[in-house]
C-alpha cells in the first residue's frame, strides 16, 4: 500500500506546478497585448483555485501523518520530507496570488508580508532546532528556569537573524521594480532554509522505533 506520505508528496508537487502554471498562463496572456475575451482571463484564477484545493487536501493528509498515528509508522524523515514540500506549495500559492492582480498593490504588499512571516517563522523552527539540545540539556531540579535563561540568549540571536532578514526583504520590496521580482527572491529565500535545514538534521542521526 502506498504510504500518505507519498500521496502527499505527489499531490504538492502537482499543487506547485498548477499554481506556477497559473501565473505563466497569466503572463502569457498579457504578453500577447490583445483584447481577449473575459473568460479567457479568468483561467489563471481557476488555475490557482485548483492549486488551493489541492493545497488545502494536502495540509489535511499532512496534519494526519504528523500528528497521529492513523496511518501507521510514518518514518520522521518522511514527514520532513514531505511538510517541506508543503511549506513550499503554500509560499508558492501566496505568492503567486499576487502576479494575478498586477494593478493592486496593496494587496500585492500584504500577500507579501504573509509570505515573510511563514518565511520568518521557518527561521525561528531552524534557530530553535539547532540550540534545542543546548537549551533543554539540565539536571531534573530547575530545569526549566535553566531552560528559560538559555532561550533568552538565544532568543537574542534568533531576534538579530529574523530582524535581519525582515529588514533584506523589505529593502527587496522598497528597491525593486516589480512585485515579480520580489515573490521570485521570497521563494529563493524560502528554498534555501528548506535545503539548509535539510542538511542539516539531515546529518543528524535519530533512532528510531516501530
Amino acid at each position: 500500500m502506498v504510504r500518505l506520505t507519498t500521496i502527499s508528496n505527489l499531490f504538492s508537487g502537482i499543487g506547485i506546478t498548477i499554481v506556477a502554471f497559473s501565473g505563466g498562463i497569466w503572463y502569457l496572456l498579457d504578453a500577447l497585448s490583445t483584447p481577449a475575451a473575459e473568460a479567457l482571463w479568468l483561467v489563471p484564477l481557476y488555475l490557482w483555485m485548483a492549486g488551493v484545493g489541492i493545497l488545502g487536501l494536502v495540509l489535511l493528509m499532512s496534519a494526519v501523518t504528523t500528528f497521529t498515528e492513523m496511518t501507521g509508522f510514518v518514518h520522521p524523515e518522511d514527514k520532513l520530507i514531505s511538510n517541506m514540500f508543503v511549506y513550499l506549495n503554500a509560499i508558492a500559492t501566496i505568492l503567486v496570488l499576487g502576479l494575478l492582480y498586477p494593478t493592486d498593490l496593496s494587496f500585492q504588499k500584504t500577500l507579501f508580508d504573509v509570505a515573510s512571516m511563514i518565511v520568518l517563522a521557518y527561521v525561528f523552527l531552524f534557530v530553535f532546532v539547532f540550540f534545542s539540545a543546548s537549551i533543554m540539556e539540565g539536571e531534573e531540579t530547575g530545569q526549566v528556569k535553566e531552560m528559560t535563561s538559555r532561550f533568552m540568549l538565544v532568543s537574542l540571536a534568533l531576534g538579530a537573524i529574523m530582524a535581519g532578514i525582515k529588514i533584506f526583504l523589505d529593502w527587496v520590496w522598497e528597491t525593486t521594480a516589480s512585485y515579480a521580482i520580489s515573490a521570485v527572491l521570497v521563494g529563493i529565500v524560502a528554498i534555501l532554509l528548506v535545503l539548509i535545514i535539510v542538511i542539516f538534521l539531515g546529518r543528524k542521526y535519530e533512532p528510531v522505533g516501530e
